[in-house]
């Protein structure tokens, strides 16, 4: 059934006003989530660790490290990825593409422009996450699939992923299947 636009628009204008008239989620009733409140956060990732806890999405317990504004000399990355796809390698660096913002971070091993593989650690927004390639294979994991540890100082950035089980695709096919990713990686201003 097709409705036409001024009926969406009413629609969503309703929902829109009804969602803030809800009940206020400051209250002291025990069980309730602690992340959940009126007071709006100080910072963009705050905010949106707030509304994915309103949604009822799964957020990590850990806290997601803030990291200075620098670009990256040095590094290195140990990768393996089983499953659908395979990777066991050492992709170096890329210095010109490795920087972080004060931020977001974006940290990438393999250059571009040369032979895969590649994977790129991103910290920031409430959030960390891997994202690996080879060829027309890649998959993405962040904190929701994978256990992560990183470690910021005010000259090195390193860290662990450990995904279980994080989804791969073919981009030429557009198959999809389960990979498994464990990669160790450091980053040195």
């Amino acid at each position: 059934m097709r409705y036409s636009p001024l009926v969406l628009i009413s629609l969503a204008a309703i929902g829109i006003v009804l969602a803030s008239c809800g009940s206020s989620t400051n209250s002291s009733v025990d069980g309730e989530d602690p992340a959940a409140s009126d007071v709006a956060p100080e910072n963009e990732a705050e905010l949106m660790r707030q509304a994915a806890i309103e949604a009822g999405l799964p957020m990590p317990d850990e806290e997601i490290p803030v990291v200075s504004e620098r670009t990256y000399k040095a590094g290195y990355m140990n990768l393996k990825v089983s499953g659908f796809f395979e990777i066991n390698a050492s992709p170096a660096l890329d210095t010109v593409a490795s920087i972080s913002d004060g931020e977001y971070t974006w940290i990438q091993y393999g250059k571009s422009g040369e032979a895969p593989p590649a994977a790129t650690v991103t910290i920031g927004n409430g959030d960390i996450g891997i994202s690996v390639g080879v060829g027309r294979f890649v998959a993405t994991g962040t904190t929701i699939e994978c256990e992560i540890t990183t470690e910021v100082t005010p000259s090195k950035v390193s860290g662990h992923y450990s995904c279980p089980k994080v989804s791969g695709y073919n981009t030429d096919t557009r198959v999809m299947g389960d990979v498994k990713i464990e990669a160790d990686f450091e980053a040195t201003s």
